[in-house]
């Protein structure tokens, strides 16, 4: 009976538990809660953020990380000057806060403003020195700026601790190829479209392999785009595999959203420029690369090529 008695007690003790952590778990989270946890929707965590920073009730150094992350959101939206006025916010507050660093220079890149970038990712490095994804942010503005020394030992430090990243190999490949180091270049390009095909990247491996001499790029870059479907770029695919030409691709590179609109023209511009090369037309490739130079966003990988390309035939 004793037994039986104490068994029911506890059988009470663990309902009434439960139930509290039923209720508990049903209280709303706060703004702050909400600023850090919601994803893929910017403008909520903006909006929870910002809450969160206005009540007044949070201070120190849970204040600079709700700044902190709404930059990121800010980035998100590509709204880069808030993005740097908030990571500059939560700096104040505390200057050891890796991702407010971290933030601030992915917008200054994403400005164009190359140097400023650099200087935040090294000071996120400094306070947190194995993060491959900052490794690799330097190493792309390295590689804009024409530092590919400084650019590779990045990308290889990125792939140390982070070595199954076909970004990151796709990234040096990318690189390599600027350096016209081509046969080390395919070989980076190669193991990042085997990790995860994509057509952008078989465009690219194409490019590495013919630049370097390869005889059969073209049936190469047929074979590896046959099953990944229609739609833009094909176009390009086409183009290199000498089923067109530069007017129809420029006329492919379309799209209902403004603003993709606008990637599309600057990618059939940079793809056209490297067709002219192959074919030895400098003058109109250059005319090519010095549009994308002009017309592309500053974080488009096309942009960065141009670049590099502009400042190996000058």
């Amino acid at each position: 009976m004793i037994q039986r008695m104490h068994m029911k007690k506890l059988k009470l003790i663990c309902l009434y538990l439960a139930m509290a952590s039923a209720v508990a778990s049903a209280q709303p989270a706060s703004d702050a809660d909400r600023c850090q946890a919601v994803t893929n929707n910017p403008d909520l965590a903006i909006k929870h953020c910002t809450a969160a920073i206005d009540s007044g009730k949070i201070s120190g150094g849970n204040l600079a990380q709700l700044y902190a992350n709404r930059s990121s959101e800010w980035t998100s939206k590509g709204n880069y000057d808030q993005a740097i006025t908030d990571a500059t916010a939560a700096l104040k507050i505390s200057p050891r806060i890796h991702q407010a660093h971290h933030q601030r220079g992915v917008a200054w890149a994403n400005k164009g403003d190359f140097d400023r970038a650099i200087a935040d990712f090294d000071a996120a490095l400094l306070l947190k020195p194995n993060d491959p994804v900052v490794h690799h942010a330097r190493a792309v503005e390295y590689a804009v700026k024409g530092d590919y020394p400084r650019a590779i030992a990045d990308f290889d430090a990125a792939l140390r601790l982070d070595p199954k990243s076909d970004d990151m190999q796709f990234a040096r490949g990318r690189t390599l190829f600027y350096m016209s180091e081509h046969a080390r270049a395919v070989n980076d390009i190669e193991a990042a479209f085997k990790a995860q095909p994509n057509t952008y990247v078989a465009i690219w491996l194409y490019l590495a392999r013919k630049r370097g001499g390869v005889a059969d790029a073209e049936e190469l870059l047929d074979r590896a785009t046959r099953a990944l479907g229609v739609g833009w770029p094909s176009a390009v695919i086409a183009l290199y595999g000498g089923r067109t030409d530069p007017a129809s691709v420029t006329a492919a590179a379309t799209d209902p959203d403004p603003v993709r609109h606008s990637e599309f023209r600057c990618e059939a511009d940079f793809y056209i420029a490297h067709w002219h090369l192959i074919k030895g037309e400098r003058a109109s490739a250059l005319a090519k690369l010095q549009e994308v130079q002009r017309a592309c966003l500053k974080n488009m990988l096309e942009y960065e090529g141009a670049v590099a390309e502009l400042r190996r035939l000058k």
